[in-house]
């Protein structure tokens, strides 16, 4: 199936305000809490859940049959609607416990999702135009 690029009027990222505090917190010699983690991990998920709208055209200007001088009687309208996509379709990861331990496996799922995201697509419901 061909895919058609879309302009994205808005999309609802999440916010990034957690980040630097993450920074902070995995630094050398800190501490890094199972809160930490689930603050990473929640981002991830946000991204995972993320949506984008777009234009979508399902009438594009007509002229009708030209006669003579006539050029027409078509409506001369590109007629179009807010769109919101899919998400991503990726799995959401797992909270992490308190006083657990953060496994190499957990890590690899946060990083494999956040590669996976990389190249996400989203899917569309895409009018034809009339």
């Amino acid at each position: 199936m061909a895919q058609t690029s879309r302009t994205q009027k808005a999309n609802n990222y999440p916010s990034n305000a957690g980040i630097p505090g993450l920074r902070s917190q995995m630094a050398v010699g800190a501490t890094i809490d199972a809160v930490d983690i689930n603050t990473l991990i929640n981002l991830i998920n946000a991204w995972i859940g993320h949506t984008h709208t777009y234009d979508d055209a399902y009438q594009l200007a007509t002229y009708g049959v030209a006669y003579g001088d006539n050029p027409g009687a078509g409506d001369r309208t590109d007629y179009y609607e807010d769109k919101t996509t899919g998400n991503s379709g990726l799995p959401g990861i797992g909270q992490v416990g308190a006083g657990s331990i953060i496994t190499a496996a957990k890590h690899n799922e946060m990083k494999d999702r956040c590669n996976q995201l990389r190249g996400h697509v989203h899917g569309i419901s895409d009018r034809s135009t009339a």
